[in-house]
């Protein structure tokens, strides 16, 4: 996202607007004839208050019926406008001159009217600061006649918009105008006076800031007196379409309730999830109502993990008591309860989109002519194009959908219904020119209209459900439904048959814990700043609980093995969070927040396994992350801020974990190993024999593949091993070492002589079989690799899950836990030995981020060595 501090101006036919000081996003409003551009602090009760939702987020726009639910809600709330302003709505941006065809005009009117049945005021926007000469009479006149076109539609209120622009002005405007100011002002002026000066006309230019923390009395004040009128607020606290790793679930904050009567309004930018900012537009609603006649200081608030909240209340206008008993206080944390309470609520009612509805406007659209515009016309049948998605997906993945061509009617499915024109039209009816500009356009969109680029752009990052389910086993944590098993009957269990397990309900903490992971730009709610600061010190005082520590500080040991055991629960919370809220009934509400919640639950799990591990292998030298950073000043949101704690905070590949193609139920859990785990062998033996038609190994030596493979890492570097399980017991292993020179060494010494005790050396005068090639290699020497490959690579390692396992991430958290704690211990990279015909290892470490490594003297020269820097 690149909005700017956005300050909505008066259109001055002699003025030009200055860049505006506020830490926010303002804008102005146009005044009415007459009006006195005073700036002093008016009684909401007695002036129109513009309060609401502007929909001016990059990324694909909301669906009709979800702008509907937001006019009901912004009714029900007490909020009294809407913003039409989406970024990818092609023809309100990028193809600002084209007039909307007759089924886009249709869905604008029905929308208008939505808006009007609700008490709602729509205002529509146009942005065509891209592209505009504003000298050039014939690009006014194409807007004029833009507008001109909406107001048929029955729009009566208007905003232009020059946000995020470049400033630069062409040559034949530089020849007109004295500055950029002075153009956009003029054309503004223009259009104001042009559509008969509507009681509403928002202007918004282009400002310095993005999202601002907090906006202040004597800004607004500031930016009043240079506008000299009271300005409109465009508020980007809750927009997230700057970073596709975060969400914004925290209430509205850091604008004090004196502002109100100091604007004209305030219209927030939410998330790009419709379902994910019931928080934002309803503390919002709080937020306007606690203080509508004008009359309050702010509440004061002192926030402490001990102490209590304390309220500083004054007046500073005379009211009637009447009017003081309808002013509520504005309290953060007691509106974003009254919020969470409410939104609980609407989990439980049973709701699901069979796919998603993406109003569009096409570059091959028939435009109409508002001068030949009949009202028939705009009621005509259209043709939809029903496209069937699956249930959780990435919005700005494309996949190949299954298209039916059926008449609009009424339905009991909910498909996405997208507006085309027919391409089956003959020809002579469609414009030549149109034709020919038609692919152009269409690449042009392809190119140009794309979700906001990121830092983390290279990873190609989708807002898809990700990562693994890693719960403990004996958790009781239920696993989640997918949308198949939400459409079978209920089983009704027989008299000796056990019931099924019953999803818990989402409880009101389990949102509380929620909004506070996901909590605003700024920063994160108490009980994640709480998870980051414990899983700091768990880092920094690992020592005392190390391996090669005598641990005689007793006191500090209990200390630390305490405050693991909170986290690992407060952990647990969040994942049991996710599975609650992954069975809850409205699916419409889970599409919009799973991915995001996949997302924080596998780092989560991921630092669980960590911890685990830090508390019972790591060494007293263990070195991780330099310094300490405050939570907001990194991209990415909390699950962010874990990464970086990681010792691999910079492997982002092992982070971005695409799902399975459907929800799964299946439960996972990533530990360190024990001696008890002896299946690690069996899954050796199991993933070896793959694809052979004769297993190599006779019963008589049931564990030489696991003696080779495996063995001399369990036995002597069992340090650095983790295990995957999911209900029926272990499914995969992550084995390494964090120096294979000394590692070599004791193996010759502790292992090796063992093995060739156990495993006779094989006659090497006949043909071998696998399984004699296999024992003749624990009685030959094995040569070392160069110093020069180790000093680089110093760390060996063994990762395998089995065949049944099919979701990738967990290889990933597995891979992220070894390297983890090869790295905290001080390794700079890690390699694998595999086979030159072992394709399925070559291609599994390729997943990983294993690059084969050029051959060097001294190599095997039948394995290919295959490395990942650290």
């Amino acid at each position: 996202m690149v909005q700017k501090d956005k300050t909505l101006e008066t259109p001055q036919v002699d003025g030009e607007p200055s860049p505006s000081p506020v830490s926010g996003d303002a804008c102005a409003e146009a005044p009415g004839p007459g009006d006195e551009c005073g700036i002093g602090i008016e009684p909401t009760a007695h002036r129109k208050f513009i309060c609401g939702v502007v929909e001016g987020f990059y990324g694909r726009p909301w669906t009709m019926e979800q702008r509907k639910e937001l006019f009901t809600r912004q009714q029900k709330w007490g909020l009294n406008t809407y913003l039409y302003a989406p970024k990818d709505d092609y023809k309100h941006r990028m193809f600002w001159r084209e007039l909307y065809s007759v089924e886009e005009a249709e869905q604008l009117m029905t929308l208008i009217g939505a808006a009007k049945e609700r008490g709602i005021e729509f205002i529509y926007a146009i942005s065509p600061g891209l592209d505009i000469t504003f000298s050039n009479q014939k690009e006014v006149s194409a807007l004029k006649r833009k507008l001109d076109q909406v107001t048929h539609f029955g729009c009566k209120s208007f905003a232009l918009l020059f946000d995020d622009i470049d400033q630069n002005m062409c040559p034949a405007d530089k020849e007109v105008f004295s500055s950029f100011a002075h153009a956009q002002v003029s054309i503004t002026n223009e259009i104001y006076q042009y559509l008969g000066e509507p009681e509403t006309f928002l202007f918004c230019p282009t400002g310095p800031k993005v999202v601002s923390k907090d906006i202040t009395v004597e800004s607004i004040e500031e930016v009043s007196k240079i506008l000299r009128r009271a300005p409109v607020i465009w508020d980007n606290i809750h927009a997230n379409d700057y970073d596709q790793k975060r969400l914004f679930l925290g209430p509205y904050k850091g604008r004090s309730t004196e502002l109100i009567p100091r604007l004209k309004g305030v219209l927030t930018n939410p998330n790009c999830e419709f379902e994910s900012n019931f928080v934002a537009i309803h503390t919002l609603a709080t937020w306007y109502k606690s203080n509508m006649n004008g009359v309050r200081k702010d509440v004061v608030m002192t926030d402490g993990e001990d102490s209590t909240v304390s309220i500083q209340i004054k007046l500073e206008n005379e009211g009637s008591d009447e009017e003081l008993e309808t002013d509520m206080l504005y309290s953060p944390q007691l509106a974003l309860k009254l919020a969470l309470t409410e939104w609980l609520e609407d989990f439980v009612v049973p709701h699901q989109y069979n796919s998603r509805q993406v109003p569009q406007s096409g570059a091959k659209s028939t435009a109409i002519d508002v001068s030949s515009m009949a009202a028939s016309s705009l009621c005509s049948s259209t043709t939809v194009t029903t496209v069937f998605q699956q249930p959780i997906m990435s919005p700005y993945v494309s996949t190949a959908p299954v298209q039916v061509e059926v008449e609009k009617k009424d339905s009991d499915e909910e498909p996405m219904e997208m507006v085309v024109e027919k391409l089956d039209e003959p020809e002579a009816e469609a414009d030549p020119e149109e034709k020919q500009i038609g692919p152009i356009l269409a690449d042009k969109m392809a190119e140009d209209l794309k979700p906001m680029d990121t830092d983390k752009e290279s990873l190609t990052e989708s807002k898809s459900p990700e990562g693994s389910i890693q719960e403990d086993p004996g958790s009781d944590i239920a696993p989640m439904q997918t949308d198949d098993q939400l459409k079978q009957d209920v089983f009704v269990p027989g008299p000796n048959e056990k019931t099924l397990f019953t999803a818990e309900p989402l409880t009101l903490e389990d949102l509380t814990l929620l909004a506070e992971l996901f909590y605003l730009p700024y920063e994160h709610g108490p009980k994640a700043m709480q998870m980051l600061k414990e899983f700091n010190w768990l880092r920094a005082n690992s020592s005392v609980v190390s391996v090669n520590c005598k641990r005689k500080e007793t006191e500090k040991v209990e200390e630390w093995q305490l405050r693991a055991e909170k986290f690992e629960e407060m952990c647990c919370s969040v994942i049991q969070m996710f599975t609650r809220l992954s069975n809850s009934a409205n699916r419409t509400i889970l599409y919009d927040l799973y991915s995001y919640i996949w997302d924080i639950k596998s780092i989560i799990s991921m630092v669980k396994s960590f911890v685990q591990w830090l508390g019972c292998r790591s060494q007293s030298s263990a070195q991780f992350l330099r310094g300490d950073q405050e939570p907001w000043a990194f991209r990415g949101g909390l699950a962010g801020e874990f990464q970086r704690l990681l010792p691999i905070e910079g492997a982002n590949d092992l982070f971005y974990q695409p799902p399975p193609a459907m929800p799964t139920s299946k439960i996972y859990s990533i530990r360190p190993y024990y001696p008890k785990d002896t299946a690690i062998y069996k899954i050796c033996k199991e993933m070896y024999c793959e694809g052979m038609e004769d297993i190599p190994v006779s019963d008589k030596d049931p564990d030489l593949i696991g003696d080779r493979l495996v063995g001399g890492l369990l036995a002597l570097s069992s340090d650095y091993g983790f295990v995957l399980e999911d209900d029926e017991g272990i499914c995969g292993y992550a084995l390494g070492t964090v120096d294979v020179q000394p590692f070599v060494k004791k193996c010759k010494l502790n292992w090796i002589p063992f093995m060739q005790e156990k495993y006779l050396k094989p006659d090497c005068e006949k043909d071998l079989t696998e399984a004699e090639k296999m024992m003749l290699s624990f009685h030959e020497e094995e040569e070392g690799l160069p110093a020069s490959f180790l000093s680089n690579f110093p760390s060996l390692i063994k990762v395998d899950i089995h065949a049944k396992v099919t979701d990738p991430s967990v290889a990933k958290s597995m891979m992220g836990c070894l390297l983890s704690s090869l790295k905290a211990n001080g390794s700079l990279g890690a390699f694998c030995q595999v086979r030159q015909t072992d394709k399925r290892m070559l291609d599994f470490y390729g997943k990983l981020g294993c690059f084969e490594v050029a051959k060097m003297e001294g190599f095997p020269k039948d394995v290919i060595i295959m490395g990942r820097s650290l």
